[in-house]
């Protein structure tokens, strides 16, 4: 299992260094930029002033809504967040109580803050912390290194779609 500690980090760090990589120089524009009508997004909560939300639905419809930058860039901290908050903490915190930030400087910062306890759990991990069953906000439990592992595919997931949105931002053209 210190093989499956090492592997866990290494992706876990690779994989975060490459998408901060495609991220460097990220303006605004491009994470709210809507590649397709009726696109999901951040968008502020119009019955309070400052707040903003990220649309999100546990079934959503078929197609699936594509999604901008900005909706990956949070969707990843949040989940980073909520998971980390329901196996190794407390417990208390659930999505709609966490800050949805509008801007890409500071969706980067949170996307890196929430990496954080969970880089610095994996550095130190045993093959007993790994198997050790945590609790979830899904409800039930599930083995540490399957948190890890459900938050590394979001992370590789995301990334990808990120970086091609990237791309695709740059190439679209004047029409757009």
């Amino acid at each position: 299992m210190e093989e499956a500690q090492s592997l866990l980090s290494h992706l876990w760090e690779a994989t975060a260094e490459r998408l901060l990589l495609r991220c460097r120089g990220l303006s605004d524009d491009e994470f709210f930029w809507e590649p397709v009508p009726d696109a999901w997004s951040i968008r502020p909560v119009p019955t309070h002033a400052g707040k903003w939300t990220y649309e999100y639905d546990y079934d959503p419809p078929l197609p699936h809504p594509l999604t901008t930058i900005g909706w990956r860039l949070v969707h990843l901290a949040a989940d980073n967040w909520i998971y980390w908050e329901h196996a190794f903490g407390e417990g208390r915190r659930n999505f709609p109580d966490l800050d949805v930030p509008h801007t890409a400087d500071t969706a980067l910062e949170n996307w890196c803050d929430s990496r954080r306890p969970i880089s610095d759990w994996l550095a130190s991990a045993t093959e007993r912390d790994l198997g050790a069953q945590r609790p979830s906000h899904l409800g039930g439990s599930m083995p540490a290194a399957q948190v890890i592992g459900i938050l590394l595919d979001e992370q590789i997931h995301h990334g990808a779609e990120i970086a091609l949105l990237r791309d695709l931002y740059l190439r679209r053209g004047p029409q757009q």
